[in-house]
């Protein structure tokens, strides 16, 4: 692997190549680069979200986004036509319009290869081409911040390392390099980290790791390929006055006093502009951050407002979080209210109600997003936690069998396969499961670890004493003692231990 690009920054500065004029050359004399046309960009992005024939909504994404390429609002808009458009029965692009499609500058071509993949959104290759023309428009194109989308769909490419047809080590790499090009390390450590596990003897391989870790850890320390701090994109701000808006934004523990003066400034804004779509998200954000009932619903007023106009669904997908949160906040504040007064009998009611409510209303949202994102894994996690906690095991077992193979709930959905199979009484599942779950799992040491081991100890306690099974208990208790030299305030497992000891003690005089 080279890491030239690493030291170079490609076109961020320190020895970079000569900025682009959209077309990859050098500037001569005056010549200018990309120039947005934000009128244009959102004349199309309306036709967008208004037509109801996808290929159509397609093309228009593609001739706005040719006036704003780093709108990723939109490239995630874009990208959820795709899908929709792949589950109705959408054909992939045949040869001849490829070759009619093909532009001259880079920032054509990456809409070139964002278009192709629209129509086939499953394809890895195509996913690759896109990274690497977006990676090339934005080195092309110092003012496009196209690096968050070449992170985008590498993240795709990763998410489908447990599909029917995953990517192969070749891709792998390519999309590894190709996070590190737009210094996007965290993921290029993560496809490095894949790759490693097919072949983790590989020298090479783990020199990558070493180098694509030290830049990360430099990254998150906001220092530069040469030991100075620097800023990335999202920090440069143009004026004072902006700068200071957003470090109020970006305080950890906002006082109510900050926070209404962002809502007040964001509020003014969107009155100013009641149809732009992102002044109005900023709104809802400050809303949000503020985190009480009556600013809760505005927010999702907002929200279900720009759902209704639009019918682009992430605006119904940010109301339905907003609404679980502030029905969670009730829980949570019933709940504390249970623990001062557990005998009063109204306020239990109040209690299961809300909880009830707040069950229902996960399921029937997750519902929905799973029927909008039939291939997004984690939104089959999150339905099947909901299935879970109504005790519909059986349902909630098929989501998590389809959600273990996403790397980044697998232990978790292990974890409650698990516990769904435990219920069930499915002992012998339950232990085959929990096994893969410890297996899979990268941090032997961490909550997950933990709770992984002690559920597979209950499962072999369990099914030791159904079947008398003495090695199961002798397991078992191997794992008790770990679990009790390791945290022995953990749950129950002084008693467990003990009860352990006592059926291994059983079996074993009644096999001696």
């Amino acid at each position: 692997m080279n890491f030239d690009f690493i030291k170079k920054k490609l076109g961020r500065g320190g020895g970079a190549g000569p900025p682009g004029n959209g077309n990859g050359a050098p500037v001569d004399g005056d010549a200018e680069g990309f120039k947005r046309d934000l009128r244009k960009a959102r004349k199309f992005f309306e036709y967008a979200h208004s037509v109801t024939d996808h290929d159509y909504a397609i093309d228009c994404f593609i001739r706005g986004l040719q006036h704003d390429p780093d709108n990723m609002k939109e490239h995630e808009a874009l990208r959820e036509i795709s899908l929709k458009r792949k589950v109705s029965g959408g054909k992939p692009t045949t040869l001849r319009e490829r070759f009619d499609s093909m532009g001259k500058t880079p920032v054509d071509k990456m809409l070139d290869a964002e278009k192709m993949l629209a129509k086939d959104p499953l394809n890895l290759s195509l996913m690759i081409a896109l990274m690497e023309k977006t990676a090339e428009a934005d080195e092309a194109e110092p003012d496009l911040k196209l690096g968050e989308f070449v992170y985008m769909i590498g993240t795709l490419v990763l998410q489908l390392r447990q599909s029917p047809k995953p990517p192969t080590k070749a891709q792998l790499i390519v999309a590894r390099d190709l996070f590190a090009r737009v210094e996007a390390f965290e993921k290029a450590v993560e496809a490095c980290r894949i790759v490693l596990s097919m072949e983790p003897t590989n020298a090479n391989l783990l020199k990558d790791m070493k180098n694509l870790e030290a830049e990360w850890t430099m990254q998150k320390a906001g220092f530069d390929a040469h030991g100075k701090r620097e800023n990335n994109f999202r920090e440069n701000v143009a004026d004072a006055d902006k700068q200071r808006a957003l470090d109020q934004e970006d305080q950890i523990a906002k006082t109510s006093d900050v926070a209404d003066e962002i809502i007040a400034r964001r509020r003014a804004e969107y009155e100013e502009n009641p149809t732009d779509r992102d002044i109005m998200s900023k709104l809802v954000e400050a809303l949000y951050n503020r985190d009480t009932e009556a600013t809760d619903d505005e927010a999702i007023a907002l929200m279900n407002k720009a759902w209704e106009e639009s019918q682009q669904y992430r605006f119904k997908v940010r109301a339905g979080d907003i609404t679980l949160r502030k029905l969670n906040r009730r829980v949570r504040a019933l709940r504390d209210e249970l623990k001062a007064d557990a005998s009063d009998a109204e306020l239990k009611k109040q209690f299961d109600e809300a909880r009830k409510e707040h069950l229902d209303f996960g399921f029937k949202e997750f519902s929905e997003r799973v029927e909008n994102y039939p291939t997004d894994l984690g939104l089959r996690y999150q339905l099947g936690t909901r299935l879970y906690d109504l005790r519909r095991y059986d349902e909630a077992i098929g989501n998590f069998q389809r959600s273990k193979d996403d790397p980044k709930v697998r232990a978790a959905s292990h974890q409650y396969l698990g516990r769904c199979y435990l219920h069930q009484g499915w002992f012998e599942e339950a232990v085959d499961t929990l096994r893969k779950g410890i297996e899979t799992h990268a941090d032997p040491s961490d909550k997950m670890a933990l709770e992984l081991r002690y559920l597979l100890m209950d499962a072999l306690e369990k099914s030791a004493a159904k079947n008398r099974n003495l090695e199961q208990a002798r397991e078992a208790q191997k794992l008790s003692s770990h679990i009790l030299q390791s945290n022995i305030n953990y749950l129950d497992i002084k008693t467990r231990a003990d009860r352990i000891r006592t059926l291994l003690d059983e079996l074993t005089r009644k096999t001696g």
